[in-house]
């Protein structure tokens, strides 16, 4: 994908962050997925090794 500075070429679907709800009993938080992994100390890395 190239980009040249246009708004034209930006394509939304690729900058949907998936989003997780936790409720509890002082009610409901919205995380995006990524700091939700974070917080349950999941990490992924990925490489040459």
């Amino acid at each position: 994908m190239s980009y040249s500075g246009e708004r034209d070429n930006f394509a939304p679907h690729m900058a949907l962050v998936p989003m997780v709800i936790e409720q509890t009993s002082r009610g409901e938080r919205s995380f995006d997925i990524y700091s939700r992994l974070l917080k349950e100390r999941v990490i992924f890395l990925t490489g040459q090794g």
